[in-house]
């Protein structure tokens, strides 16, 4: 291992084996409300731009003794020339060359691109050229109900269409399916009309939860126990991961709390050792982060040059995904998450402990920051009422820096709010 590979940072103190680089170079025509990502409508990145990077982030990575892979984002089979990004990225991934095929198996997509675009038979005839044997996408209900889900009118016919098509030319197409309250009573209609079209596999589900704007909203739909019970054997005899169906009481977060409280958490899922994330803005600009999560900035790769760039995103080092989605610090273990931050009469459904859990830590940072903010506001209102009954004025300088005005004492400015400095389990 290199010099540079071993080097380390304020990130994750190990060494870096693997360089992720997650391109943005086409943006999604729907703005789904589940979406990890946090896919949108930006522009495309131009395919020079995509090669040139391409070809000298891999160049860098191999003279510095560290692996390379790079993925596009958001919606690959929205650009202008999706059919040559696939045999394109293939050609630069480290994980592809090690394993064989294609890392666009299956190729996910909303569907949309391939019902809107006029040469729809020459990207699919590209993706499958390279190893793609199989499309999916994502239905969030029916009709208006998934056009709202992803905020764009038309979308569940387009998304049908799209389906048509990648049949037409051979490619089997399977799907999540996503309940939320409002798509719930369309159950049995959509999962009788999809096979139809010629899905061949489903995967039922309920959207993680993720500390965003968009998922925090979406919460606000996500089915109970009582609303899935009824329909959950039928759902275990269609959905491709039949088993967390059939166990829906262990999946409420009253039962997850129980679960933290009673020391049985499972330890959870982290990226691949060794591997550093990063992000490629379409202006060229690079973070650490994923796609749509964009932490620190290493420069742009225009202006200061690849090898900078990168260098600085060595040096830095590994950020587990914890830390990219609630920055530097240590997280309360999942015993007092579920004492202090949990509902333990809730019955909100969530299919892995994961989405639980970020939930109780998004409730934790945003109760800390509700409470600096109340502490603030607090501190402005004395301030305010005191002026108005003493005349008091407060003054800069060694009096007030030592807190007093004509002899009173001014009270802590905020209140602390912070999580116990414990470590996740």
């Amino acid at each position: 291992m290199s010099e540079a590979s071993a080097t380390t940072g304020p990130g994750d103190p190990g060494m870096t084996e693997m360089l992720y680089l997650c391109m943005e170079v086409a943006g999604c025509p729907t703005v789904c409300r589940h979406c990890w990502a946090q896919g949108t409508g930006y522009g495309m990145m131009p395919l020079a731009d995509i090669e040139w990077v391409l070809a000298e982030a891999h160049r860098f990575c191999d003279d510095h003794g560290v692996g390379f892979d790079a993925y596009p984002m958001h919606e690959v089979a929205a650009h202008p020339d999706a059919a040559r990004l696939f045999g394109l990225f293939n050609s630069h991934s480290g994980t592809v060359k090690g394993a064989g095929g294609t890392m666009f198996e299956p190729l996910t997509t909303t569907g949309v691109p391939l019902a809107v675009r006029d040469d729809w038979q020459v990207v699919l005839r590209a993706a499958a050229d390279t190893g793609t044997l199989n499309i999916w996408t994502a239905f969030h209900g029916a009709g208006e109900v998934h056009d709202r889900q992803v905020n764009r009118r038309g979308a569940f016919a387009e998304t049908c269409r799209g389906v048509e098509r990648a049949r037409a030319m051979g490619v089997s197409v399977g799907c999540n399916v996503f309940l939320t309250t409002a798509s719930l009573p369309q159950q049995d209609e959509l999962t009788a009309a999809l096979p139809l079209l010629g899905i061949h596999a489903m995967s039922i589900e309920t959207a993680n939860f993720l500390p965003t704007p968009r998922s925090r909203r979406n919460e606000r739909l996500r089915p109970a126990l009582p609303d899935l019970l009824p329909a959950a054997a039928r759902i275990a005899e269609l959905t491709a991961l039949p088993d967390r169906w059939t166990s829906l009481e262990t999946r409420t977060e009253a039962a997850y709390v129980r679960q933290a409280l009673a020391g049985d958490w499972p330890a959870p899922s982290h990226r691949p050792p060794g591997e550093l994330a990063l992000i490629c803005r379409p202006n060229l600009d690079v973070h650490a982060g994923l796609a749509g999560l964009y932490r620190t900035r290493h420069g742009n790769m225009r202006a200061d040059g690849i090898a900078t760039v990168l260098g600085r995103a060595l040096a830095h080092g590994r950020q587990p995904d914890d830390e990219l989605w609630f920055g530097p610090g240590l997280r309360p273990a999942p015993d007092e998450l579920a004492a202090r931050y949990g509902d333990a009469t809730g019955l909100g459904v969530h299919l892995y402990p994961g989405s639980v859990r970020y939930l109780w830590l998004d409730r934790a940072q945003r109760q800390a920051r509700d409470g600096q903010a109340t502490g603030t506001l607090a501190w402005r209102l004395w301030r305010s009422e005191r002026w108005r009954r003493t005349g008091c004025r407060f003054r800069s300088g060694p009096a007030a820096s030592n807190g007093w005005c004509r002899g009173i004492r001014r009270p802590t400015p905020r209140t602390e709010l912070r999580m116990a400095p414990r470590a996740s389990a």
